[in-house]
């Protein structure tokens, strides 16, 4: 057992394995709340899904490109990736509740 605390790539490597996890999820929710909500929300559920699926797909992207970054910021002791990809999983996950809103109220 050495010293040091970091761990050569094992945190990096979970953390990228939860936002691929993470994408996964909000994509499978994103088709079948569209799915769902067609019945009583007509057109609009469908065109949702077909706006914010893409987006769920970008989060996945960025997952890979941020564990890329975070493991050459590791490395050579460079700054961590800024908080873009949690905005974006915070903002899909919003556009998902309003989905399931308005299908709750509709």
């Amino acid at each position: 057992m050495s010293g040091s605390t970091y761990d050569r790539g094992a945190q990096n490597e979970r953390t990228a394995l939860a936002w691929t996890r993470t994408a996964l999820a909000l994509l499978v929710g994103i088709v079948l709340a569209s799915r769902l909500a067609a019945e009583s929300l007509g057109p609009a559920a469908v065109v949702f899904g077909l706006v914010v699926a893409p987006a769920a797909l970008l989060v996945l992207l960025l997952a890979r490109r941020r564990y890329r970054r975070s493991h050459e910021a590791l490395q050579t002791a460079r700054a961590l990736p800024d908080g873009k990809l949690p905005g974006l999983v915070a903002l899909v996950t919003l556009l998902l509740a309003v989905l399931e809103i308005a299908y709750a109220l509709g």
